[in-house]
């Protein structure tokens, strides 16, 4: 949408396993054209991959007798490594494909939630390798600047670290909060609740994906988490007050820091 909105490309195609979705695409004013197979991948410039991490590395046996030399190839994955070395492994020589994670969206997915203005103001890593070209990373940079992102760049285990901690610690904590809250109980659920477990609303394949995935980095991440909870948990045994209000004072510093530059 935001592709065509802007006018970036001549053309858009998508590439479904059904029609249906194929046909929302054109209604909805996503793309030009749209296809069950692969064989129109040859005439594009760029092709992005969206979908669950492990579909992605899948799909990228399924694209290489369609890929023309010179092609860049790239993905909306949210996480990077395996995706990075699957394609370094997989593509044929020729093709360049560079990692990118737009770190935009929300917990609903599917066609129906498409948003042109997505990107807008929002940040994309992009994780190039030193075999990429320098050219083709510039006209990646350049596309996502084009839909409204400001463009960062990372190494894929630079990446996958980092949103282990702001991106995939959330979630799990998210959906085990859920998990242990007795279902008779949430009718009493208040705003702090909804709040903190909006992203457990988010799609179970995409995520079973990105834990499995980033799953080192993840157990990296949540064991640091435990080690803080498991420390909050004996100032509250201790009933230690004093030190529940400092560690809730610096969790209040860090967002509120963090939003401000989000928002500058």
């Amino acid at each position: 949408m935001a592709i065509r909105q802007r006018g970036i490309a001549s053309r858009v195609i998508g590439i479904s396993r059904t029609k249906k979705t194929i046909n929302k695409a054109k209604k909805a004013g996503a793309i030009d054209d749209g296809f069950c197979d692969f064989k129109p991948l040859s005439d594009c410039e760029l092709i992005i991959l969206c979908s669950p991490v492990n579909i992605i590395i899948n799909t990228l046996s399924k694209i290489k007798p369609f890929i023309a030399p010179g092609t860049i190839i790239t993905d909306v994955g949210s996480t990077k490594s395996e995706i990075v070395k699957s394609a370094g492994m997989i593509l044929p020589k020729g093709a360049d494909f560079i990692g990118a994670h737009p770190l935009a969206g929300s917990e609903k997915s599917g066609i129906d939630n498409a948003n042109g203005g997505l990107f807008e103001k929002s940040l994309c890593v992009l994780t190039p390798l030193k075999a990429n070209s320098k050219k083709n990373i510039r006209r990646l940079e350049s596309f996502w600047l084009a839909l409204g992102s400001r463009v960062s760049f990372l190494t894929p285990s630079a990446h996958d670290k980092i949103t282990s901690f702001t991106s995939h610690l959330p979630h799990l904590i998210a959906f085990n909060l859920l998990e242990s809250i007795p279902a008779v109980d949430l009718r009493y659920a208040a705003s702090g609740l909804r709040d903190a477990a909006r992203i457990a609303a988010s799609d179970p394949l995409v995520w079973a994906d990105i834990f499995i995935s980033n799953r080192a980095a993840i157990l990296k991440s949540a064991g640091k988490f435990q080690t803080h909870f498991d420390k909050f948990l004996k100032l509250l045994k201790s009933g230690d007050s004093k030190r529940i209000i400092q560690v809730i004072k610096k969790a209040k510093f860090k967002r509120d820091t963090f939003l401000n530059k989000v928002n500058e």
